[in-house]
């Protein structure tokens, strides 16, 4: 194949011979050193373009590589120039035959130099650029001819690359989703699944490239985001809570919009709020399930415009991930407390207070350590329910539920007996002191627990394991005390 005087043949064989390098970078660089061999007097490099926007030079000739690096480090901070976007934007060959009239070239022009730009794309998207600079002659159409068929090749070369790495990556990525499948069937606790979280959040981080990243979970109950796990910096502050009505913030912003929320730069973002590091982009992806949001995948990174639109399509199935994995979780959990647990006020229920009872009553006889039941019932409940109906009597339990819980410490597990009566265990707890207990929960103010029929009381029976150890059933024994107070009328306690 020949072509223009001035201008070099290219044989059939080298392009043969570039096609058969063993490595990909020894193949473009073989192919960039043919186009310089064509042309006279002239420099070449390839650079590629990823999805975000970063430029890199692949292989070049007959140029030093400190203006190579000096080069690269420009178009990354300051954009590409003018005639570079040109070709992303038009996915066409630029050339421009005369650089001393081109006002946008930014370094410093050579006497009769020109250039040329061929794309190189794949899907549509310009991912390289081959760069031809000429000093002794212009680009002229013989000069494009000669080179299309090399600028071809390294296209052939680089979509070859491409899709196998675009393969290996997404066989990576299915290794993680399978995996992120087997993390949320192991997951049966909040400990188990905050251990899950920060695995899953560490494939990702490799496989995908990002650094820092954080879940947080949706607590319905209190309406908070809460931190669950991270990737890139130790986080002490697991656990961290961020109000969805009270708080500003990409985060929760991503969370009541059910959509992912990209910032390239936190400075000109009036929602963004500093965060566990200083960040200058930050991209939220919410996590949907079953149509409602259960938390938030939060990526952010110490660079301006680190992530960009591609990335959110390629979050999106391990967003998806994420949420069912949690989903799951929180369902299990969901299961397992309405088999455990009362559902109006929250309390163990009965058959819980059966299993539980008698191991820590032997427990404390083992020990010898002190024990108090105490079985509390609401005074004149049933003129409530008939007078007031239902509705009232099933807020006033609620509410009354809740004053025992701030009493109680964590140690004291309270079950709902049957109706409006109540079993709280006290471990390490004498008769004594169970008496000052229902003392303070008498007079607890709580201005809910008064209706039309007047202020709502409570009476309780007491009984302890070392005060009353000859007794065979001590929940029975509370229970009879308990009735023995209300036959005295209300507000009463009986211990002994």
């Amino acid at each position: 194949m020949s072509v223009a005087q001035g201008t070099g043949v290219i044989e059939l064989h080298e392009l043969q011979s570039i096609l058969q390098e063993r490595s990909h970078r020894k193949a473009v660089q073989r192919a960039v050193e043919v186009i310089a061999h064509l042309v006279p007097s002239c420099s070449v490099t390839l650079m590629t373009i990823n999805s975000r926007g970063r430029l890199r030079i692949e292989a070049w000739a007959n140029i030093a590589a400190s203006i190579i690096r000096s080069a690269e480090r420009s178009f990354n901070q300051e954009g590409l120039p003018k005639n570079l976007a040109d070709i992303v934007h038009t996915k066409k060959p630029v050339i421009i035959d005369d650089l001393s009239s081109y006002a946008d070239w930014r370094e410093p022009v050579l006497p009769t130099a020109s250039w040329g730009g061929f794309p190189i794309l794949l899907h549509g998207r310009v991912i390289a650029i081959v760069n031809v600079q000429t000093i002794e002659k212009h680009i002229t159409p013989d000069v494009v001819t000669a080179i299309e068929p090399v600028a071809s090749t390294i296209a052939l070369l680089i979509l070859r690359y491409e899709e196998a790495r675009e393969l290996a990556v997404r066989h990576q990525q299915m290794n993680v989703l399978y995996e992120m499948a087997v993390t949320g069937a192991q997951a049966t606790n909040e400990q188990e699944l905050q251990a899950r979280l920060d695995h899953v959040l560490e494939l990702i981080g490799r496989v995908l490239g990002y650094g820092h990243a954080v879940v947080l979970l949706y607590d319905p109950q209190r309406e908070m985001l809460v931190l669950m796990a991270s990737r890139g910096r130790e986080i002490e502050r697991v656990g961290l809570e961020m109000d969805v009505h009270g708080h500003k913030g990409v985060t929760v912003h991503a969370f009541l919009s059910s959509k992912p929320v990209l910032v390239r730069d936190t400075r000109r973002c009036a929602e963004f709020v500093e965060g566990l590091w200083p960040a200058r982009s930050e991209l939220a992806m919410p996590l949907l399930s079953g149509g409602h949001c259960v938390g938030v995948l939060d990526l952010e990174s110490p660079k301006v415009a680190a992530f960009t639109r591609s990335d959110i399509r390629l979050l999106t199935p391990f967003a998806s991930g994420l949420a069912l994995l949690i989903d799951n979780q929180q369902k299990t959990k969901q299961l397992r407390e309405q088999a455990t647990h009362d559902g109006l006020t929250g309390f163990f229920n009965r058959r819980m207070m059966d299993e539980m009872v008698p191991m820590e009553l032997k427990r404390a006889a083992r020990y010898h350590r002190d024990m108090s039941l105490v079985m509390v019932d609401l005074d004149d409940f049933k003129a409530v329910n008939d007078n007031l109906g239902h509705e009232e009597g099933d807020r006033l339990l609620q509410v009354f539920a809740g004053c025992i819980r701030k009493i109680t410490r964590s140690s004291d597990p309270v079950f709902r007996y049957g109706g409006d009566e109540f079993l709280l265990l006290l471990p390490e707890t004498t008769r004594e002191q169970a008496e000052l207990f229902l003392k303070r929960l008498a007079d607890f103010a709580c201005p809910e627990l008064i209706t039309t029929l007047g202020r709502v009381t409570f009476s309780a029976g007491i009984a302890s394991c070392v005060s009353d150890s000859c007794a065979e059933d001590l929940v029975k024994l509370a229970d009879d005390r308990l009735y023995q107070s209300k036959r005295l009328g209300k507000g009463h306690v009986t211990s002994h």
